[in-house]
């Protein structure tokens, strides 16, 4: 199967060499997974999309007739390691993209993955100019223009500087502090209401600084921009295990709604057609294998369906 890829290419500060560990664990030994025990070796991540195994074409009988055979997927290619373009690269990577091309792979789908900005994702998929999105955070609120199959855990947490210690202790203590989000993330829209909930309760408000990307936020917090970074828990293992040190977990982690293939609401067909490619990979053992792959076993759900999350 050919692979092709569309791609506007963006600059991903600090993205560089990243390595990640399988559970990432902190100076204070606390894993990223939520666990306790031993720091697990860091490993190179790999640099190369993942050729599809399965049979080409398996379940191809899946696909409606009037489909053109051309997979779109899109994604912002700015969150590692789900989704990105390492440096002096032009192609996305990632776990979602490896899933990505195996489930399209089984479809008999030629599968074409655009780099596109995080908030033209899920607009372009809701007009049909994509498919789908590569991996969009399952949210209820979410589910009148677009059904999404659920494919990875997902999860929240804040990062501060580990040489400029704060007194935040949760998102519940964001009060008067300054907060860095990504455009467009679900993070973004809960510090606007965290914000809300400060200023009406009389206390001094959250100062929010959206920024375009996971790592450009994180970089406000190492300059001392801002206080703390509030992003997802995969991308923020890369960025401890890159940076031993540098960076701390502030608070606990928050596990949320679980990302998922959003596909529009139209296409009800295609949108099972995915999640019985995903649950074949789920049952042969190639889905736990790609996470593997990345060392992100911690993401796996234990089954693949659709509209799944209760957030």
């Amino acid at each position: 199967m050919t692979i092709k890829r569309s791609l506007k290419i963006s600059s991903l500060a600090a993205a560089a060499a990243l390595m990640l560990a399988g559970c990432t664990a902190t100076d204070s030994g606390k894993l990223a997974d939520g666990g306790e025990g031993e720091e697990t070796s860091a490993f190179a991540l790999p640099t190369e999309l993942r050729e599809p195994t399965g049979e080409f074409g398996s379940l191809k009988d899946l696909v409606p007739a009037d489909e053109d055979g051309v997979w779109i997927a899109a994604g912002s290619g700015q969150v590692a390691p789900l989704q990105y373009v390492p440096e002096g690269n032009s192609e996305i990577i990632g776990i979602v993209a490896d899933l990505t091309a195996e489930y399209a792979h089984r479809l008999g789908l030629e599968l074409k993955i655009e780099q596109v900005s995080g908030g033209g994702v899920m607009p372009g998929v809701e007009s049909g100019r994509y498919d789908a999105a590569l991996a969009s955070g399952d949210f209820i609120e979410r589910r009148g223009t677009a059904s999404f199959v659920d494919i990875l855990k997902g999860g929240t947490a804040l990062i501060g500087n580990a040489a400029a210690p704060t007194d935040i202790t949760g998102v519940d203590t964001l009060c008067g502090h300054s907060l860095a989000v990504t455009i467009s993330s679900i993070q973004q829209t809960r510090a606007e209401e965290e914000n809300k909930t400060c200023v009406d309760a009389g206390k001094d408000p959250i100062d929010v600084q959206p920024y375009d990307t996971v790592q450009a936020a994180v970089l406000a917090v190492q300059s001392q921009q801002a206080e703390v970074a509030w992003s997802d828990i995969s991308p923020i293992n890369v960025i401890l295990a890159e940076t031993p040190g540098v960076f701390e977990l502030v608070g606990e982690l928050m596990w949320y709604a679980p990302y998922g293939v959003a596909i529009s609401v139209d296409r009800p067909e295609m949108v099972e057609a995915v999640r019985a490619s995903l649950q074949s990979m789920h049952e042969d053992g190639t889905y736990h294998e790609i996470l593997e792959r990345w060392g992100s076993e911690s993401l796996e759900l234990d089954e693949i369906v659709v509209n799944g999350s209760e957030f």
